[in-house]
């Protein structure tokens, strides 16, 4: 094995044969475990960290929203867990099917919409750290959010 063997590989890739090699240190497939576990609590929840995974469909008409949570809110929460039964269920994969690799791309982006919320980041204004804790928080944003892009260049080829 030479020095530099792995060290460019992308995260996820797409072979030949259809499936996806995952190349991920045990480091970051704990990250990844651990914030999908932690994802999966918070949908037992109604906390206001979820906002952004669950939009109000008609923007200010609360009846109708209510209507639509009523009938499909169950069922958004239940593929929400699907996809993070599918990350925590393969997290020491180093092989993935196309199906695996898009619950993974669904997992990681609602895990950053979360964090996002949390830091209240948006595209009207930057962010700004206040301590260490929220600095570790934005670190994780932007490490899914390269993660994620690689994803989706890793399914688009």
């Amino acid at each position: 094995m030479g020095l530099l063997d792995g060290v460019f590989d992308p995260p996820f890739r797409k072979r030949r044969n259809g499936r996806y090699t995952v190349n991920l240190s045990e480091g970051e497939r704990q990250l990844i475990e651990d914030l999908a576990l932690d994802l999966r609590e918070l949908l037992t929840t109604d906390s206001p960290m979820l906002q952004r995974l669950f939009p109000p469909p008609y923007g200010e008409n609360e009846e109708r929203n209510q209507g639509y949570s009523a009938l499909a809110g169950s069922e958004l929460v239940e593929r929400k867990f699907a996809a993070l039964d599918v990350v925590t269920g393969t997290i020491s994969a180093e092989d993935l099917s196309e199906e695996e690799v898009e619950a993974w791309m669904r997992s990681i982006n609602d895990i950053r919409l979360v964090l996002g919320t949390v830091l209240g980041i948006s595209e009207d204004q930057g962010f700004e750290p206040s301590d260490e804790a929220t600095q570790a928080l934005h670190d994780n944003y932007e490490y899914l959010g390269m993660l994620l892009e690689r994803i989706i260049r890793a399914l688009s080829n």
